[in-house]
């Protein structure tokens, strides 16, 4: 919808994210387009971390359990909250969730921390060297790991996955990780894959 509105007329996507499956199509209906091009003043983008997160909350404050397109709703909420610096104003988004299944909640706990900016997931070339996981963790400094992953490849280097766990919502920092401290990282927290990865 949101390529489509951009483009004032409807737009075929290759292809559609499959998580939040209530929304997830190819292309917007002829009626629906014609009322959001006459009613909509903006769509919000979020990404599946933020609907997880947006799950999580609703969760928290409620004991109820969205599905992805109900969350989506909250999700752009929030955004649109923080953007704006919204303070003590009423936003309603609807929001539904009969179709949540129960294999699903997995992967919504695992990348809602990540949702809220609570969490990292790093790939990691460490030396295949005694001492090398005990140096890496100190460059971590108060982070906590909450999932490591390590299987032996080669006799010189190691290729390691970790989470690492923030105290505080903040920014991701990974560059204590690179530069002079000469450790290979790549920063797969936005990729939705990599809590799949990480579990291999």
């Amino acid at each position: 919808m949101y390529r489509s509105l951009k483009a004032k007329k409807r737009v075929t996507l290759n292809d559609v994210g499959l998580f939040s499956d209530g929304t997830a199509v190819k292309l917007v209906g002829e009626e629906t387009f014609r009322l959001c091009k006459q009613y909509v003043d903006e769509v919000i983008l979020v990404d599946t971390d933020a609907v997880c997160a947006a799950i999580k909350d609703v969760f928290q404050d409620t004991r109820s359990i969205l599905e992805p397109a109900g969350a989506l709703a909250v999700a752009g909420a929030k955004l649109y909250a923080k953007r704006e610096k919204l303070k003590d104003q009423t936003l309603i988004p609807i929001a539904c969730g009969a179709n949540m299944n129960f294999d699903r909640l997995r992967f919504v706990a695992e990348r809602a921390e990540i949702g809220e900016k609570r969490e990292a997931i790093l790939a990691v070339t460490i030396p295949e060297t005694p001492g090398s996981f005990r140096k890496f963790c100190a460059l971590l400094g108060s982070r906590n790991i909450t999932e490591f992953n390590y299987r032996y490849a080669d006799p010189k280097e190691a290729q390691v996955f970790v989470v690492c766990r923030y105290a505080t919502r903040q920014n991701r920092e990974t560059h204590c990780l690179s530069g002079k401290n000469k450790l290979n990282t790549l920063d797969l927290t936005d990729n939705e894959m990599a809590s799949c990865t990480c579990a291999i």
